[in-house]
């Protein structure tokens, strides 16, 4: 297998429908999702993943997807993610790009774009 089949990829993201989507999409290229439908309470099983990017839902049930990133990143978790929302004002859009690896992608979005960017993103930081 090449590197590319051998991706695990966190997705928080509490549409089911919408994970389903991506997990496709991202599957047929050989990836594995391994999915949130809230922000993960503890940064050790984020750690235990091995992801090797992630997508993050800015608006969680529980919490705030920027917010994830920030904690995860504090706590050394410094992989490639791309934000997604169906909207974000531009403060939000600011302090989720002021974190290290991390791109906005807004909702409604080209799954094959998706895949692109955060193919690109991870092989940059490898």
């Amino acid at each position: 297998m090449d590197r590319q089949t051998q991706r695990t990829v966190l997705v928080v993201e509490d549409d089911s429908v919408l994970y389903q989507a991506i997990k496709l999409a991202l599957s047929r290229h050989g990836w594995r999702c391994e999915w949130y439908a809230y922000a993960p309470s503890s940064m050790d099983e984020l750690r235990g993943l091995g992801a090797d990017g992630a997508l993050i839902d800015v608006n969680l049930p529980a919490g705030n997807g920027i917010d994830l990133v920030v904690q995860m990143q504090a706590e050394g978790i410094n992989i490639p993610i791309i934000v997604m929302a169906g909207y974000i004002d531009a403060a939000e859009k600011v302090r989720a790009m002021s974190q290290a690896n991390v791109q906005v992608l807004l909702k409604p979005f080209d799954l094959h774009k998706m895949r692109e960017m955060l193919s690109q993103a991870m092989d940059a930081a490898a």
